[in-house]
């Protein structure tokens, strides 16, 4: 994912106004140090930094006027609104016709921020959303391959099989230690993957198309 945003950073010119929408604790800002870097987020975001944000609110409803940005960044903010055809129309909105929505959305992973985690996102899905919202889908592409999805779920196992004063606490300890050998093993084998059908998500550039 650090890779997609540095790519879609790299990509900007200097000046390039970027809303970082879901911007939590704006784990990117250095990377768009060259743009005019603007930070979204809403009140509920369980990033205590996200109330810090230059705008404070719903990506359903920004108070932003229309093709206010050459870009946006969304990273894995998607699963976590109730609406999502209702955010990338209201991204589309704001995008200046030409600009380019850069987006992450996960397909495998626990749930987490909840109760605001609502969907996990296929290709064909995701394509439908936007061009549903208007957008040309540049690219839509796995972000890894069968074997890091198993390391990744291998890796977060031992947060999220709990624990319980069930007299088993000995069994999750040998559980999480296994599991936790498991993890470079079994990452090491990701390039043998070709098909790349269950990725932990996606990434995407979609384009507003511009006025003919």
């Amino acid at each position: 994912m650090l890779e997609f945003v540095r790519d879609a950073a790299s990509a900007l010119p200097e000046g390039t106004r970027v809303l970082d929408a879901g911007a939590g604790a704006a784990p990117y800002r250095e990377l768009f140090g060259h743009c005019e870097y603007v930070t979204a987020d809403w009140a509920n975001s369980p990033h205590p930094t996200a109330l810090a944000c230059d705008i404070v609110g719903s990506l359903e409803a920004l108070p932003i006027e229309d093709g206010s940005f050459d870009a946006v960044l969304s990273t894995q903010v998607l699963e976590h609104v109730a609406d999502p055809a209702r955010v990338l129309l209201e991204l589309h909105r704001i995008i200046r016709p030409g600009g380019r929505l850069y987006l992450t959305v996960p397909l495998v992973g626990e749930l987490h921020e909840e109760p605001y985690d609502f969907f996990r996102y296929t290709p064909y899905g995701l394509g439908h959303l936007l061009t549903g919202a208007g957008f040309d889908v540049d690219s839509i592409s796995p972000r890894n391959g069968y074997f890091t999805t198993l390391a990744s779920l291998a890796r977060t196992g031992s947060w999220a099989i709990g624990d319980a004063n069930d007299g088993r606490g000995a069994e999750r300890a040998a559980a999480r230690r296994l599991l936790s050998s498991l993890v470079s093993v079994v990452d090491a084998f990701d390039d043998l993957d070709v098909r790349r059908v269950l990725p932990l998500g996606y990434q995407c550039v979609a384009i507003r198309r511009a006025v003919a």
